[in-house]
């Protein structure tokens, strides 16, 4: 494929692009000092991005409310988020060495304005005794319990001025232009979407007043001339995403549907807007503007974006289209050029993965991009644990400014033992690095637990990425990097031959002591993968016991592909409780029934999974599962309800008290066991007794078992500094 689309030269206003790929606005959270001022983090994120041939560049979003909308803020008047509010010359200077770092590569960069948080906001501030505020009367989305007050016309006036001394602040610092953050249930779409904005008086009861005020505000600070991007969600999607009952009684029957969304763009474009990227959805359903790996590709592109395109070329409107939704495949992304559903692609994610998509994409060399995996644990998860953007499949994403594979001063023998996300890693930057690798692997292939992931359907993004990775693994093999499969290592036939041995071999399943586990047909979950989810024949009923991520995964995939009844017994009171909002809530969608990989209603399950959680499998006779169930247990699907992470102290938490049970039994054809797993060590220690090598060290799951994330960013840290 030529891929010709991809790289023709256009517009955006004034501005001229040398190719239709636009990097995503992802919040560049923690990557600034407390005042504001980009860091190197940020700075050398973005230049990296640049190098890798990307037309335009979208800072993440950077609020214009300081002072007034206080969950923009943190202790101190501290901010995670960049400034470039106020004129403060420090923070200024910042932006001016990020802007011209980028430019000798050829990329244009814009920067994202948002008005604020409002009822998205973390909820710390009204516990610290703050007001919060939104368009109107408004439930916290993290702690309903907490309101937040209506701004007042005055105060929403001064928003309007902050985003015109803001914009003018970016033109000054050498940006090319400004996107408005006006999407997904933020402050700016508060105001001027039917489920939030429900003001009866003054000037912004208008729900199109404060997008046209802010864009005329920019224009009328930066000239017409500066280019303006208008990131909106078309619609909600509410109704469509939990039905008419839940959508009448949770959200009023209100949200902006696709008709209201098209007439609003005509009004923006009348008011100054040079081009749109459009998704769907918001905080409600956060999967839809940030499709997990269970999507398929270009997911909503037609739906959306092609909607908005045609919409202009009927109504004659000069507006550029940004298609926006899962499209890092680039079969994908020139389909929808191709096909005139866009003008341009936004790609975040595989941005992120890998920060030369596009110069391997015009240099035909497509089998080395670096696949996102879909698990947003690195790049979203991270935010909500205090860190900063990152990824699970590029160790380098976000730690630019420090991060370098360099050659090793002293070339040493190394061996790694294990093929799974952490080995490979260790073994390709090692061998990058000059080192005489040896990666060892037992079976007969490379992937480890991901590749039995990628054994269900929804895991089509591991199964893209364990490809990639053989294929970069082969090239490395022709250039001397020896990898010995169907091989197991002990440290008897290892000892006092590598200088370096890295133990990356993987885990041990745990089986828990269920009485009666004897008398019914069982398997461990990723037996039952690695085996093909083969089901014997009279299998009808299928008992999940574990409510992690794992858990909900093969409980879907066993209905969804197999077409059994599914049951999930899990011990927490909430399902997946360490699982990204994203994924967790299409995962939650999903097992209900409302919907599917495709997005379709048709495809969703017929019944949902059933689950019973803050519960637990006591014993088992023939043919049944006995269980004990709190009966204060909360309704398992509830995809709108976030997590809070544990460090948030929650004074409306409730606990279940222990006492208050019953017992159940349920019958089963087959129990699945996703109980849990621990590191296997062993080997490990047997060689840091013997003495096996002079440095010997342990990393992923036979460290400690985790997320890609850590495997990955473990041995790579290993692997640099041999």
């Amino acid at each position: 494929m030529s891929f010709e689309k991809l790289f023709e030269p256009e517009q955006i206003g004034k501005c001229k692009l040398m190719n239709r790929i636009v990097m995503a606005p992802m919040g560049n959270i923690n990557m600034a000092d407390p005042t504001g001022r980009p860091l190197d983090k940020m700075i050398e994120y973005f230049i990296e991005r640049a190098k890798g041939g990307t037309g335009l560049l979208i800072t993440g979003l950077v609020p214009v409310s300081y002072g007034i909308d206080p969950t923009v803020s943190e202790d101190n008047d501290t901010s995670y988020f960049p400034r470039i509010d106020g004129t403060s010359r420090t923070r200024l200077s910042g932006w001016r060495d990020l802007t011209a770092g980028v430019r000798p590569y050829g990329s244009k960069i814009f920067i994202q304005l948002t008005a604020g948080l409002g009822r998205v906001g973390s909820p710390e501030p009204a516990l610290k005794g703050k007001i919060l505020r939104s368009s109107s009367w408004n439930r916290n989305f993290y702690v309903p319990q907490i309101p937040h007050v209506p701004f007042s016309d005055r105060s929403i006036k001064k928003i309007v001025k902050s985003f015109g001394q803001c914009a003018a602040n970016a033109k000054s610092a050498g940006f090319d232009g400004v996107q408005i953050h006006g999407h997904e249930g933020y402050l700016m779409d508060q105001l001027t979407s039917d489920p939030w904005n429900r003001r009866m008086f003054g000037r912004y009861r208008d729900k199109n007043r404060f997008g046209i005020d802010v864009v005329r505000e920019i224009k009328k600070r930066c000239g017409e001339d500066f280019p303006v991007i208008y990131r909106i969600d078309l619609t909600q999607a509410l109704q469509e995403t939990y039905g008419d009952a839940i959508f009448r009684k949770r959200f009023h029957g209100k949200e902006r549907t696709v008709e209201q969304g098209l007439e609003f763009c005509r009004v923006l474009h009348e008011a100054g807007v040079d081009a749109f990227d459009v998704d769907k959805g918001c905080y409600e359903n956060w999967f839809w503007p940030h499709p997990p790996a269970y999507f398929d590709d270009s997911i909503y592109v037609e739906e959306i974006a092609g909607r908005l395109k045609e919409f202009f070329r009927k109504e004659s409107i000069d507006a550029k289209v940004i298609a926006v939704g899962k499209m890092g495949k680039p079969e994908c992304a020139e389909e929808v050029l191709e096909n005139g559903w866009a003008d341009f692609v936004m790609l975040g994610r595989p941005l992120l993965a890998d920060p030369r998509w596009p110069e391997k994409v015009r240099q035909g060399r497509t089998k080395e991009i670096i696949h996102c995996i879909g698990d947003q644990e690195g790049c979203i998860e991270s935010f909500k644990k205090g860190g900063h953007p990152c990824c699970s499949v590029n160790p380098y994403t976000g730690f630019e400014e420090k991060k370098k594979l360099v050659r090793a001063e002293k070339i040493k023998k190394v061996a790694v033992i294990g093929a799974g996300p952490a080995g490979c890693e260790a073994a390709m930057t090692a061998h990058k690095r000059g080192h005489h690798v040896t990666l060892f692997e037992k079976s007969d292939r490379i992937g480890g637990q991901l590749y039995t992931a990628s054994r269900m359907a929804i895991k089509h993004d591991v199964k893209r990425y364990i490809e990639n990775l053989e294929y970069q693994m082969s090239l490395l093999q022709k250039d001397g990097l020896e990898v010995v499969f169907n091989t197991e290592v002990g440290s008897e036939n290892i000892r006092n031959i590598f200088d370096v041995i890295i133990c990356c071999n993987g885990l041990r399943m745990i089986i828990p002591p269920i009485e009666g586990l004897d008398k019914v047909r069982h398997r461990e979950v990723r037996d039952f993968l690695d085996k093909g989810m083969e089901l014997p024949a009279d299998v009808k009923k299928v008992l999940v016991i574990g409510g992690g991520i794992i858990g909900c995964e093969i409980g879907y995939s066993l209905a969804y592909e197999k077409g059994v009844s599914v049951t999930i017994v899990g011990k927490n009171d909430a399902l997946m409780p360490d699982t990204v909002m994203a994924n967790r809530g299409q995962m939650l969608w999903m097992l209900l029934g409302g919907g599917s990989p495709s997005g379709k209603k048709k495809d969703a399950l017929k019944e949902p999974v059933i689950v019973y959680n803050a519960s637990k499998v006591t014993r088992f006779t023939e043919g049944k599962a006995h269980i004990v169930a709190n009966r204060g247990r909360s309704e398992p699907y509830t995809p709108w309800k976030a997590l809070i992470p544990d460090n948030v102290k929650n004074p409306f938490s409730r606990k279940l008290d222990p006492g208050n049970v019953e017992e159940l039994s349920l019958d089963t054809d087959l129990v699945i066991l996703t109980t849990g797993t621990q590191a296997d060590d062993d080997l490990y220690y047997e060689l840091l007794k013997t003495r096996a090598a002079i440095e010997i060290y342990s990393a992923g799951d036979a460290k400690e078992p985790g997320r890609v994330w850590e495997a990955i960013t473990g041995a790579n840290e290993i692997a640099r500094n041999i």
